[in-house]
């Protein structure tokens, strides 16, 4: 996910109310004043909150007919599957967004676990449908919580060096040098076109600092 996207997606979600109400959302679609009264806000804050959301693409909306929910109404529901990931520390920053995508190669245990979703999804008795479901969410979530372990302590251990890094990158007199050698070891990046976009640093002096740190990066 680009970087503009992501401040985007951010400012969506900074707000509480907002995250209320995807958190709403990600369950079921709803219109306004279903929102209204469940959440306890009026009308005109969910108008409000819902302007802003289907701008930055997170909601969309359609106006049902009487068939498929109250004549008229207005409903809202997500129209993005997005992962956004921030974290922070004194020697972390890392932060990411990502956006589900279908036909991408997955791990073989997420292919069974689909493929159990696929059998449920056949079935006609409800019960064993739910049942299904069921042992399938808490397998992912099992996994994920065994993975968010792994991924602590790796954080854990970026922190340490990016620690040790700082040390040594103190050492060097000028901030503009300290910089780029942070964004090297932060992006494992040596663009020069790239370090000076993102450090608002021309690039011949983008250049002549690379060629200090020549000896320190070989």
């Amino acid at each position: 996910m680009e970087s503009e996207e992501l401040d985007r997606l951010l400012q969506v979600m900074e707000n509480p109310v907002r995250r209320r109400i995807i958190r709403r959302l990600s369950q079921e679609p709803a219109y306004a004043l279903q929102l209204s009264k469940e959440l306890g806000l009026g009308q005109s804050l969910i108008a409000k909150h819902m302007d802003v959301m289907e701008r930055a693409g997170l909601v969309t909306s359609v106006v049902r007919d009487a068939r498929s929910g109250p004549k008229g109404k207005r409903w809202y529901s997500l129209s993005r599957t997005v992962s956004i990931r921030m974290d922070l520390g004194p020697n972390l920053f890392m932060e990411s967004g990502t956006t589900f995508k279908t036909g991408l190669e997955r791990p073989e245990m997420v292919g069974r676990l689909k493929k159990r979703i696929g059998d449920a999804a056949r079935r006609e008795d409800d019960g064993e449908k739910l049942t299904i479901l069921s042992e399938v969410l808490n397998g992912v979530d099992e996994r994920m919580e065994e993975i968010e372990g792994e991924r602590t302590g790796l954080l854990e251990v970026r922190d340490l060096a990016m620690r040790e890094a700082a040390i040594v990158a103190s050492r060097f007199e000028e901030l503009d040098t300290r910089k780029v050698l942070h964004h090297i070891l932060d992006e494992h990046d040596r663009e020069v076109a790239h370090i000076s976009e993102a450090l608002n640093l021309r690039e011949y002096a983008v250049r002549s600092i690379l060629e200090e740190l020549k000896e320190f990066l070989e």
